[in-house]
């Protein structure tokens, strides 16, 4: 289950994706539930964040949005 800081660190990144640019304990909480990807470069600083479509798709649930399917 997520945490409130969980939730609201999802829902930022659904509306400022791939800006974002900073790794927290919650980004750490939401890779590991495989809800945002985490693009390393190679000197060790982070790339880019991106949720991946289960992110997608729960942020979706989450804020009430239908499905345009």
């Amino acid at each position: 289950m997520l945490t409130h800081h969980e939730v609201a660190t999802l829902l930022r990144l659904r509306d400022a994706e791939r800006r974002l640019q900073e790794v927290d304990s919650e980004v750490l909480a939401l890779s590991r539930y495989e809800l945002v990807e985490i693009a390393w470069r190679d000197d060790g600083d982070i790339s880019t964040l991106k949720l991946t479509g289960r992110g997608r798709e729960l942020a979706r649930r989450l804020s009430g949005e239908r499905d345009h399917a």
